[in-house]
């Protein structure tokens, strides 16, 4: 009877059913995120407590201006993979591997020539001035480590494409867990340079590592890469052009606030920001995983024009998320400043009120973790990138008025995490509004074939824009 029952649960011949693959994937990218998030603040404390707030701050202001130099030159083609790899693998087997193969490339090229202008540029400004040698030495590695990493968006499509986002989370697991050893060795043995140094280490590691997995996986979905030459479909190069940019300026309302802060504040703000915000990012690496999975199905949905599907997959998220937040926010309301004393040392205990108001935020924000992804899936990358670069330049100018109204750092971080929390009030009530617009031109009885991803939908929004 109860072998019966197992066969039931599990379904015919021994198939999970899909609410259990979900649940598998959803625990492997989320035990993921969330050891990378713990394995970061671990690297991070190590690195506050070893060289001090202002000698921290040096090394995650280096960081953010690598950050921010990739914003301009990494193209980030996952998103365009992921809606235009499978329907060209419609038209033949082998063709979306083609295609995805040929992305990946370009990928990597551009990510090499994006770190050989990075390191010709800050050679050239310490020589003629503009910044000093130590500078230097910081800001090598941080543009070595960062173009290093330019592949990865490639790597994840490639396993969600392949539908092995599973073992995408147990590979990242592993690696970082090898990225932390590997940089506390490299800061106990040389300091914040051996620190920076590791971080490339680890990221060349971790690239070559689920890049080729990514690939092998694609094979194996798709077939071996077709004979035939595949040209690029109608349309992608402009869907990859504002994708592209929507990624770039979601990235720089993060690395932009901590280059803000390090030329308006110095580095004892780039470190006391990183802290505040770290409980937040942990919650946000707790829900992130959910858009590596909802983006295959709106994208589905909605080229096939069911509303009510999109619908009820958003809002059963939004209920979700939001029920994870107010738990997290309640839990966190007695502990947060004896966690954050704990980890990063008592004179940080300051910021605990700081980092609550981030961490409600952040909660708040994970309502609408849809919204990464749910232009793209149907098919208008623009509208995100135009809302990102309001709610970007709105978060720039707050941190600008801050420094200009407060002295101390503390009081500084406290007033920008208020602010940030009022943007995000406001932001989170215009994404539902965006929801309905969105999804408009959508109607269940339209039958589309997935193939429809390629068509433009009519409406008052059209699609690429």
């Amino acid at each position: 009877m109860k072998e019966t029952q197992r066969q039931q649960l599990a379904g015919p011949k021994g198939k999970r059913q899909p609410w259990q693959r979900h649940l598998r994937t959803f625990g492997s990218l989320t035990a993921a995120g969330q050891i990378e998030s713990a394995l970061s603040f671990a690297t991070t404390a190590a690195l506050v407590r070893t060289g001090g707030g202002a000698g921290a701050g040096e090394v995650l202001f280096a960081q953010a201006v690598a950050s921010i130099w990739f914003l301009l030159w990494d193209p980030r083609f996952e998103d365009a993979q992921q809606r235009f790899v499978p329907a060209e693998q419609l038209r033949g087997r082998g063709r979306g591997t083609r295609l995805y193969l040929r992305l990946v490339r370009l990928d990597v090229a551009a990510g090499v020539l994006a770190t050989l202008v990075g390191v010709a540029a800050a050679v050239v400004a310490d020589a003629i001035g503009w910044i000093s040698t130590h500078q230097l030495w910081l800001l090598l590695p941080a543009v070595l480590a960062a173009g290093a990493a330019t592949p990865s968006g490639s790597a994840s499509a490639g396993y969600a494409l392949a539908d092995r986002l599973s073992r995408l989370g147990m590979s990242r697991l592993v690696l970082a867990v090898f990225g932390c050893v590997v940089t506390l060795a490299g800061l106990l043995a040389a300091g914040p340079v051996g620190y920076l140094a590791a971080t490339v280490v680890s990221a060349l590691v971790s690239t070559v590592v689920l890049t080729t997995g990514a690939c092998r996986r694609v094979r194996e979905a798709c077939g071996p890469p077709a004979a035939r030459p595949v040209h690029m479909p109608t349309g992608l190069v402009p869907f990859l052009l504002k994708s592209s940019a929507t990624g770039s300026v979601s990235v720089a309302s993060d690395s932009g606030v901590s280059v803000l802060a390090g030329l308006l504040g110095g580095p004892a703000l780039v470190t006391y920001l990183k802290v505040a915000v770290a409980p937040s990012r942990l919650f946000t690496s707790f829900v992130s995983p959910v858009t590596a999975q909802l983006y295959p199905r709106l994208a589905r949905a909605g080229a096939q024009g069911r509303r009510t599907a999109v619908m009820r997959d958003v809002l059963r998220t939004s209920a979700l998320t939001a029920a994870a937040g107010a738990v997290t926010v309640m839990a966190a309301s007695e502990s947060i400043g004896a966690l954050i004393g704990l980890v990063y040392g008592p004179e940080f205990k300051v910021l605990s009120t700081a980092a609550l108001v981030l961490l409600v935020g952040a909660a708040l924000r994970g309502t609408v973790v849809w919204s990464k992804v749910l232009p793209s899936a149907l098919g208008f990358p623009g509208v995100r990138l135009a809302f990102l670069t309001v709610e970007g330049v709105c978060q720039l100018g707050l941190l600008a008025g801050v420094t200009q109204v407060w002295s101390s750092a503390e009081r500084m971080v406290l007033a920008f995490a208020w602010g940030s929390l009022g943007l995000l009030l406001l932001s989170t009530a215009a994404w539902f509004v965006l929801l309905r617009l969105l999804t408009r031109h959508l109607s269940d009885a339209t039958t589309a074939p997935f193939s429809g991803l390629l068509k433009t939908p009519r409406g008052t929004l059209r699609q690429g824009s």
